[in-house]
């Protein structure tokens, strides 16, 4: 099953932040995952901008998307730890995150997230999260 069909069969059974920020998948395999966020009213901060929150959330889930391709169906990694720069900010466009792997060990991923602007490619943010993954039953 391809990274899409994946997010689509999660997302039919899970109401989480993901529904709230509107995030849809972009690609997705083993190495990367990419995932993309549209600019709305209720993520923006008063002048207009994605709000840090909303970053952090769209960096968050793209970090756990590529750190579930490294585990076993059905096993959950949890983020233990988060690093997170909010570097720019944009009023239009979407924002779209790339998270790569640093380190996939048996108990512990490490994921480097960048999420930049679609509309000019700048970073607006960049996020190190670190999850272990829990014995499997």
């Amino acid at each position: 099953m391809n990274f899409t069909e994946q997010w689509e069969r999660f997302y039919a059974e899970v109401d989480d932040v993901a529904v709230t920020l509107r995030l849809y998948p972009v690609s997705g395999d083993r190495e990367h995952v990419t995932v993309g966020m549209p600019l709305h009213k209720a993520i923006t901060q008063p002048a207009g901008m994605f709000s840090a929150p909303a970053l952090f959330g769209l960096a968050d889930i793209t970090g756990t998307w590529l750190a579930m391709q490294q585990v076993e169906p059905g096993v959950f990694p949890l983020a233990v730890s988060s690093s997170v720069n909010v570097v720019s900010n944009t009023r239009e466009g979407d924002a779209v995150a790339t998270a790569r792997i640093v380190r996939a060990g048996r108990t512990v991923i490490v994921t480097d997230t960048t999420v930049h602007s679609s509309v000019d490619d700048s970073v607006l943010a960049k996020v190190v999260t670190t999850y272990t993954v829990p014995r499997s039953r």
